[in-house]
């Protein structure tokens, strides 16, 4: 190979390293701005412009190697942004509601844009190819008893992440100057006014404390507290914050249908929604919603009330006539003023009315809202409380969908039991607390090392079920094969004493089955569960 060449694919890889990192800032700038449209009215001007201030230096630094890596318009958009920025510092505020609103656009913008290029220059992966693990996401703790911040730290690095201490919040502002981390985990003990260093790091705080008095709680929601935790520590319970607040942050795509017969007005709300990061399908026939959503599967229905031939309301109420339907976001938008008629249209079945005009930033703002607690409602129903994976009902239920799905378009997809190796003994010396602990790791192993399109769920006690959409009997093996290995170097702590756990897995593929067997796949990965105990455990068999 040439020095050409060489040098040609140095610069390739560091191009793609530092898109990587500018989709991270960028998503870590939208959660500055939108946390401040929430946390504004509670803070004081003195931390507000240090936030700002923050992001005004994020932005400046933003701007020259994204110019340097061929990202010009990242660059432009960037020194624009840190502009408005300045210029409200200046004059001594900061953006207001309407240039925040701008930013977050532009930023959201600038994200779409990347992710768009970063699918068009990369080769064509295979659905079928093993990931590799995930990066482990950055904790820091701030805890002045340094044993227990110790102790702590062990604990949340079994769940694989990567963990920094600190015994006081200036050590940590002190670091922050040449590291952002993805959450921080606070001494509510510690003096408050120490803390307001920390208000200016643009990330989710947690706070942990042997005090659970109302004062103490407000204090902690004053400095925009995540979670307040009593100690001792339920570590599965701070994990489960933990997964939500990093799934918040890098959340998937929200999709939008928009039923609306106004062609123009609905690429306008396509457009905008867009612009924000979301998946948005247009429907102009509305005789075929239920098809739409048994194909596009929304998250949200934008619709119209006025329709030629169809009302909004009768839509609304076809659409929860269908059980799996039945909690689905629906918001009418209309130019309709009449009181009366809006009640009566949300008496249909619908959750919100929106009136015609709207700006972008209601809209998207409206629209982030519904997703967000459909989102948090339907965690609460389908998943499981200790480990945040799907119910037994729910799991069960989607497993046999992909399954039927997998034979009617002839792929393959691999369905696995997964369960702990001599879990009661670990229960029995160690206490149930610590069983949990093992239990959530095995969780958080799980979803670290599969596939986003890969379904897991809790089936019971200490069994996991998987499913492994087009994917083979073969990688299907590699996958699970690679999670034992991993769990049975890991090393739990209590009381001193440091212990390690195994799993076994049974599996099977739906190719290796007449189509006729269907309904059998989860009983074969049982029956294969059964084989790799007999066998002797710590083992994967098909």
């Amino acid at each position: 190979m040439s020095h050409e060449d060489t040098l040609e694919q140095n610069l390739a890889s560091g191009r793609k390293e530092y898109r990587l990192s500018l989709q991270k800032e960028l998503a870590s700038l939208c959660y500055a701005i939108e946390e401040l449209f929430q946390s504004s009215p509670f803070m004081d001007d003195e931390i507000l412009a240090d936030v700002w201030n923050d992001i005004y230096q994020r932005l400046r630094k933003m701007a020259e190697p994204a110019d340097t890596f061929g990202f010009t318009s990242v660059g432009e958009e960037a020194r624009h942004l840190a502009s408005i920025v300045r210029r409200s510092l200046e004059g001594g505020g900061w953006p207001d509601t309407q240039a925040q609103a701008t930013m977050l656009t532009k930023l959201y913008s600038l994200q779409a844009a990347l992710t768009v290029a970063q699918q068009w220059t990369q080769a064509p992966l295979s659905v079928d190819q093993c990931d590799g693990p995930l990066p482990a996401a950055k904790i820091w703790l701030i805890e002045e008893d340094a044993l227990l911040g110790r102790q702590i730290s062990e604990q949340l690095a079994n769940f694989g992440y990567e963990v920094r201490s600190f015994t006081s919040c200036t050590q940590a502002c002190t670091a922050a100057s040449s590291e952002i981390p993805d959450i921080i985990i606070v001494d509510a003990m510690l003096e408050f006014g120490h803390l307001a260093p920390c208000r200016a790091l643009t990330c989710p705080r947690l706070f942990i404390s042997d005090q659970d008095t109302f004062d103490a709680r407000i204090k902690a929601a004053q400095h925009n507290a995540k979670g307040y935790f009593l100690k001792p520590l339920n570590i599965p319970q701070l994990v489960n914050r933990l997964e939500q607040l990093l799934q918040e942050r890098h959340p998937p795509p929200a999709r939008i249908l928009v039923v609306d017969d106004g062609q123009q007005l609905a690429d306008y709300y396509r457009r905008v929604l867009e612009t924000s990061g979301m998946e948005v399908r247009v429907l102009e026939n509305p005789r075929r919603i239920m098809e739409e959503l048994s194909t596009f599967r929304p998250e949200l229905l934008l619709m119209d009330v006025n329709m030629p031939n169809y009302k909004g309301p009768d839509l609304a109420s076809v659409v929860r006539q269908y059980d799996e339907w039945s909690s689905l976001p629906i918001v009418f938008l209309s130019a309709e003023t009449d009181l009366v008629k809006q009640v009566d249209a949300l008496s249909h079945g619908a959750d919100d009315f929106l009136t015609k005009p709207i700006s972008a930033a209601q809209l998207v703002a409206s629209v982030r809202v519904r997703i967000a607690r459909s989102r948090t409602l339907s965690t609460l129903l389908n998943k499981d409380s200790l480990t945040g994976l799907l119910k037994h009902a729910s799991i069960k239920s989607a497993a046999i969908d992909e399954i039927n799905r997998a034979y009617r378009h002839h792929y393959p997809v691999t369905v696995a039991m997964v369960d702990l190796d001599h879990f009661k003994r670990v229960n029995d010396t160690y206490g149930h607390a610590v069983g949990d602990v093992v239990i959530a790791s095995v969780a958080t192993l799980l979803r670290q090392r599969l596939r986003k399109i890969d379904m897991i769920g809790r089936y019971g006690g200490e069994e996991f079920l998987v499913v492994l959409p087009h994917c083979t009997a073969e990688n299907g093996w590699k996958r699970l094969e690679d999670i034992r290995e991993y769990f049975s170097r890991l090393r739990f702590n209590h009381a001193g004493q440091e212990f390690a756990c195994t799993l076994s897995a049974g599996m099977v593929c739906s190719i290796d089955v007449a189509e006729d067997a269907r309904d059998r796949l989860l009983v074969l990965a049982d029956e294969a569960l059964y084989r790799a105990k007999r066998g002797g455990r710590n083992q994967v068999c098909q």
